[in-house]
């Protein structure tokens, strides 16, 4: 039984459904754009990776600051996320 609510909880609906009180929410407009930059400092750093893969030394730094740099805005987009109620 516990496992169906976490299966309604995390699917790909707009919204999600808290187990406790079943009341739906979602993330505010500016978390969003919060994770369109993680999502797009994320493709740099693969970029990044691939070619310090391929070309060596020089371009591991420019990887490792990528990443450095990612992980930060990471954390700080999460401890910045809200959510709102959910409307139908």
């Amino acid at each position: 039984m516990r496992n169906r609510s976490m299966f309604a909880h995390y699917s790909l609906k707009p919204y999600f459904i808290c187990p406790d009180c079943q009341a739906k929410y979602t993330v505010d407009s500016h978390t969003r754009r919060r994770g369109l930059v993680i999502a797009v400092f994320s493709m740099l750093t693969i970029g990044l990776s691939a070619v310090a893969f391929q070309r060596g030394f020089p371009w591991s730094l420019l990887t490792f600051t990528s990443g450095t740099g990612l992980l930060v805005y990471a954390g700080y987009a999460l401890s910045k996320m809200t959510y709102v109620r959910y409307g139908d």
